[in-house]
């Protein structure tokens, strides 16, 4: 017959405090599938990491259980059980197992020593080598002090399977067999040591009597008394003693500890009754879970609007090609082309900024002389005539001789199109009293009577403009474990438009850029998509995906006429 001292067992209830189930309200439940079942949390052994039994609607344990039946909850968000491991697999999770046997002299007279040592070997073979096994047996000799009591018990600690087998046969021989009973020094003996195992470890005691205390010099009232502020363990008694009620000693022993006691009428009941007791010891399963980690992420604006602006420009020519103090050579600001390839893919109209134009100018003057074959030109060399230049008229010429060099060797204009003069000051003259004037006069001017030479730049271009320089990017992560990075990136369908990365948490805004270069191909490549990832300590990926952003396309033109800067360029 078995006996069960059974608490309240809630599901879900934990009976180690940790962080996360610090608070009733945000409470760990974990449960399983199956109809009646109770799950009782054992050990909290990390964070994610539980120990725990579960048992049927009849109080039977339940082994055989995978992830898939397990259900670990928090505040309404359910958790990704990892993995679930029964204790027979399970390597990293210990057991503290303390075995209390009698080894009196009546086992003999009952010819039970090797029906015991069968059933023993039921638990034996269920212990792994991480496992902590401690093995009391009376001992008619020897004692060992406890708190200062005399105990007559003998104690092996060990994991090695073999060396317990060894211990139990030794305990029982004629030489070791005990005349006495001493039932509670040995269980005193054995509740020295859980006081010793470390509080968050699990731990178990079983202890097996065919006869009631005889010899102790304590009590039961010790016994008692020993019992009181131990850690919490699991208590299994078994009575092998001849009477039909149970020994009040074992019956408290397991009752106070919400264990089971077991009631062995015979020999042959031995070995199934040791045969359940290892089923409990091996109920257990360590659960692995992890929250995964969760968010949102808001917009500003929904929508982007990109405006195409075709442009159509007319500007002067500026007919004048300025040289620095002293000097002349064409200055780096104008662009030099060179090729026949750069030559025929030459086009004025594609110029938008006056100063653009402006330091084009050499090179729109060699195509239109180009175009207009009929046309001549006479390039008029000046100096400020003041300083280094003062009366230095080969430096005129030396001016205008460059630009003549540049339009025959890259243009290939004709040199009789081309006629050269010079002179100190220009014809109309700046000032000479302001550096700005002095500037002024360093200059080679173009004359000719042909007006398509110097006639307005006319350009047509298109711009890009949006409502939008930035997307505001307004994420909430939360993670249980702390987030080690975050990225923020801005797609369509042509690839990537804008991202921000960091370590750490997501801030609250993030500002995603849009540049001017990119109005172009954000007209044409539809609805923005935005993402937030974030990855946790634990290595796991939030991947958040805002609602797309729409995209609309307007196009408008405009006739420009703008007035040349007469001091461009120099």
């Amino acid at each position: 017959m078995k006996y069960r001292w059974v608490g309240l067992l809630c599901v879900g209830c934990l009976l180690f405090v940790a962080q996360v189930f610090a608070a009733e309200k945000n409470a760990v439940e974990i449960s399983v599938i199956n109809p009646g079942a109770r799950v009782q949390v054992d050990r909290v052994v990390e964070e994610g990491k539980l120990v725990v039994s579960v048992e049927d609607a009849e109080e039977q344990p339940l082994l055989g259980l995978t992830l898939k039946d397990f259900v670990i909850r928090q505040s309404g968000r359910q958790a990704d059980v990892l993995s679930v491991a029964p204790f027979s697999e399970e390597f990293d999770v210990p057991l503290n197992i303390i075995l209390v046997f009698d080894n009196s002299d009546s086992m003999q007279k009952r010819n039970a020593v090797e029906p015991l040592k069968a059933a023993a070997e039921e638990l034996l073979k269920t212990f792994r080598p991480i496992d902590r096994v401690w093995l009391v047996v009376f001992d008619k000799k020897n004692t060992i002090s406890v708190n200062g009591r005399d105990l007559h018990v003998n104690i092996l600690q060990t994991s090695d399977v073999d060396e317990m087998r060894r211990f139990l046969d030794q305990s029982y021989d004629g030489k070791h067999i005990t005349y006495g009973t001493w039932l509670f020094e040995a269980m005193l003996a054995g509740y020295d040591l859980l006081k010793k195992i470390p509080a968050e470890e699990q731990k178990f005691m079983v202890v097996f009597s065919d006869g009631e205390d005889r010899d102790s010099a304590v009590t039961i009232d010790d016994i008692e008394q020993a019992a009181q502020g131990l850690p919490d363990f699991g208590a299994y008694a078994i009575d092998f003693m001849p009477s039909e009620e149970l020994v009040p000693a074992l019956q408290g022993f397991s009752s106070a500890s919400n264990g089971e006691i077991w009631k062995a009428r015979d020999n042959a009941s031995l070995a199934p009754i040791f045969q359940e007791v290892a089923t409990n010891l091996q109920r257990y399963y360590v659960v692995h879970y992890i929250f995964p980690p969760r968010g949102k992420i808001e917009l500003e604006p929904t929508s982007l609007t990109i405006e195409e602006i075709k442009t159509f420009d007319a500007s002067p020519m500026l007919a004048h090609i300025y040289f620095a103090e002293g000097e002349s050579s064409i200055p780096e600001q104008y662009v030099r082309i060179e090729g026949d390839a750069q030559i025929a893919a030459f086009d004025e109209s594609m110029f938008e900024d006056t100063l653009e134009k402006y330091y084009q100018v050499l090179n729109i003057l060699g195509k239109r002389m180009v175009d207009n074959p009929e046309a001549v030109i006479t390039l008029v060399g000046c100096n400020a005539n003041t300083g280094v230049e003062k009366g230095n008229q080969e430096l005129s010429v030396a001016r205008a001789q460059a630009v003549h060099d540049y339009l025959l060797s890259v243009w290939r204009i004709a040199p009789e199109r081309i006629a050269l003069e010079s002179r100190n000051l220009p014809a109309m003259p700046s000032t000479s009293r302001l550096e700005e004037g002095k500037a002024d006069n360093r200059r080679v001017e173009v004359l000719t009577e042909s007006p398509e030479i110097l006639d307005l730049i006319r350009s047509t271009y298109i711009a890009y403009r949006s409502d939008a320089s930035f997307l505001t990017v307004k994420p909430e992560a939360v993670s249980e474990y702390g987030f080690s990075g975050w990225h923020v990136y801005v797609e369509n369908v042509d690839g990537m438009v804008a991202e921000r990365r960091d370590e750490g948490s997501p801030p609250s805004v993030v500002l995603a850029p849009l540049t001017a270069k990119s109005f172009k191909e954000l007209a044409s490549g539809g609805a923005l998509q935005v993402t937030l990832q974030a990855e946790d300590q634990q290595g796991q990926v939030l991947e958040l995906p805002a609602s797309p952003v729409q995209v609309n396309f307007i196009q408008t033109s405009q006739l420009l006429a703008k007035q040349q800067d007469q001091n461009a360029g120099r």
